[in-house]
Order: structure tokens, then C-alpha cells, then sequence
């Protein structure tokens, strides 16, 4: 005799197939509802629900929707927005959040607008001064926080977490005249944008200044901020002949290409220049001499600006400034010390 447990059928599986047939929806639209990944409409959100009631599920089969943050990006040419970006998705990866990466082109702007309009972010973190104003604008107007992580462009309405560059290139550049230097050759972004560059050499002008030096302009060197611009613009600066026994580099990147344009002319550093770069990345400990740099807190840079999304609207337009510091390596001698002999 075959035992009422034997008779007993086993349960029917549940498949967005056989959920997508019962509510007349595609298995798409299924897999939206339960994966909770975009929102979908009330009318299909009921079908689904039935359809799961119908074959003996429950729409406690849903899992709870991750919030998206939009991370924008038009390029990650220098260390530091790829830095920032890796930092942002490990601490990322246990939150609440899910992390969607766009690139921005401002040629096509509704690539922006078509991602807010099918994903619903709750809001944007971006890197990049060069991110124009109009797109950020839009975001806020659909109710959407930006942040910017780890810079600052006074032209822009959206919350801030960064140093204050000002201060950090007073001091970086105070340690330079601190060790003797009063001929020091900087190498900056274009100053001319109302973002970090102009900060900087503000805050470099000012510590000259108090010590009553001028900064020559034939002493600033204006361009990009990667290795090459960095090697481009020392080559630059010894071919002309310029005078100068220390550079204040405002990015690693630039730091390290100048150090490279310098042994490649026979010059050492520190002992016939001083170097000092701008954000303490990876590559400050693995060049050598090691490079002396002013260091940025990118992990903290990230979690204050995830912070910001659990705080109320009303809390827009923050800026949040967290402490610099300068991380003393090989690349900087005082003047005067005696220079060690070639081993």
C-alpha cells in the first residue's frame, strides 16, 4: 500500500516563467518586481503579486531594492579619480547602496536624463570640476543629490567633501621655504577654472608673500595634471633655463612626470631639486626617491560623502572639509645640507 506521503505530490516550482505567464507580463517585468533592481508600476506590481498568490508564493519573495547612486565620470585618466573610484565601490559593496557607473559626455546629455528617468537614483557623486553646471542643475531639479568627492568647483550648487586647498598648498608650500627654498617652479592646472588649481596657488601665493617672495609667472606652469603633462612641463622649464631649486607639483601624477624629465636631463632629486607633489596616492611610495606629498583622505573623502545620503534634504548644499596633512618621503632636502656622495 503506498503511503499518503508517497501520494502527495511535490511542490511546484516557482519560475519568473511560469509568474510571468500566470499575470500576463513579460518575465522581464517579473524579474524587476522580485530582484527589486527598477521600479515598476503599480498595475504590474499587482498582477505579479497574484500571479504569486495564485501558484502558493508570496510577494515576500521580493527582495528588498538597493538604492542607486549614479557615479558620473568623463574620464579616468588620473590616479586620483580612479582611486577614488575604487575606494567608493569597496566601501560601497557593503552598504545599502548599488553603485552604476556612467560616463559623461556633455555632447549627449540625455544619456544622463534617460538613466534618471528609468533607474531612479536617489542621487550622484562625481570627481571632476569639468562636470558643466547644467546637467547638475537637472539632477537637482528631479529632487537628486550630487556630491563631489574629493574637489571642489565654487561654481557648482552641490554638496562638498574635500580639503580646504587653500590651506594645504599655504602649507605645502611653506615646508618648501621652511627647508630654504625661496626659488620654487609650480607646475598647476589651469587656474583660470574657479575649482582646486585656483585654490592652490592662492594658497601659494599667500605663504610667499607672508615671507615677503613673490611668485614670478614665469615660475607657474599652467596645464593638465597627469605624468606626461607633468614630464612635458619640467622639460619645458629646463630648456628655457628657469631658476628654481624646488617644484611644487599639484597632483602626484605631475610630481612623478617631473621627477622623470629631471633624471632624464642627469639632475637628481633631492639633491639638485626638490620635489613635493599634491594627493598622496600609491604611486608616492612606489617611485623612487619616495615622494614627499601633502595627503588627501580619499577613504574618508568616501564614506562622508555616502554619509550624506542617509541626511535630510534639507541638508543640500553641504560642504564638508576634513583634515590634510604633509607625509615626509626622500624627495625633499633642505638647502644647504651636504649632499651625499654617489654610492
Amino acid at each position: 500500500m503506498v503511503s499518503e506521503t508517497k501520494r502527495r505530490k511535490a511542490p511546484m516550482k516557482i519560475t519568473v516563467r511560469k509568474i510571468a505567464e500566470e499575470a500576463g507580463v513579460s518575465p522581464a517585468s517579473v524579474s524587476r518586481y522580485i530582484n527589486g533592481s527598477e521600479e515598476v508600476s503599480s498595475e504590474i506590481a499587482g498582477k505579479v503579486e497574484s500571479a504569486l498568490y495564485a501558484l502558493g508564493g508570496s510577494p515576500s519573495a521580493r527582495r528588498p531594492r538597493r538604492r542607486v547612486i549614479l557615479i558620473l565620470l568623463t574620464h579616468l585618466r588620473l590616479d586620483f579619480y580612479g582611486r577614488t573610484l575604487a575606494e567608493l565601490l569597496e566601501q560601497g559593496a557593503e552598504s545599502e547602496y548599488t553603485f552604476l557607473v556612467l560616463r559623461y559626455d556633455p555632447q549627449t546629455p540625455e544619456t544622463v536624463r534617460n538613466f534618471v528617468c528609468r533607474m531612479h537614483p536617489v542621487g550622484v557623486i562625481y570627481f571632476e570640476e569639468e562636470i558643466d553646471s547644467g546637467i547638475l542643475q537637472y539632477l537637482q531639479g528631479c529632487g537628486l543629490r550630487t556630491v563631489m568627492c574629493g574637489g571642489v568647483a565654487l561654481d557648482h550648487q552641490s554638496d562638498r567633501v574635500h580639503v580646504n586647498d587653500i590651506a594645504a598648498a599655504y602649507e605645502g608650500t611653506s615646508y618648501l621655504l621652511d627647508l630654504g627654498h625661496r626659488e620654487i617652479l609650480f607646475l598647476s592646472d589651469d587656474e583660470q577654472k574657479i575649482g582646486a588649481g585656483f585654490q592652490r596657488i592662492t594658497g601659494s601665493r599667500r605663504a610667499m608673500e607672508e615671507r615677503r617672495l613673490e611668485v614670478p609667472e614665469s615660475l607657474v606652469l599652467r596645464g593638465g595634471v597627469t605624468f606626461e603633462d607633468g614630464y612635458q612641463a619640467m622639460a619645458a622649464a629646463l630648456k628655457e633655463k628657469k631658476r628654481f631649486t624646488a617644484v611644487f607639483a599639484f597632483s602626484d601624477e605631475l610630481a612623478v612626470g617631473a621627477m622623470a624629465a629631471l633624471y632624464d636631463a642627469g639632475l637628481r632629486v633631492p639633491e639638485d631639486v626638490s620635489v613635493l607633489g599634491y594627493d598622496d596616492l600609491t604611486i608616492a611610495t612606489r617611485v623612487r626617491p619616495a615622494l614627499t606629498t601633502v595627503h588627501q583622505p580619499i577613504d574618508a573623502f568616501v564614506q562622508r560623502s555616502l554619509e550624506l545620503f542617509s541626511q535630510p534634504s534639507q541638508a543640500l548644499h553641504a560642504e564638508i572639509l576634513l583634515p590634510h596633512s604633509i607625509v615626509e618621503r626622500q624627495s625633499c632636502r633642505r638647502v644647504g645640507d651636504p649632499v651625499p656622495k654617489p654610492v
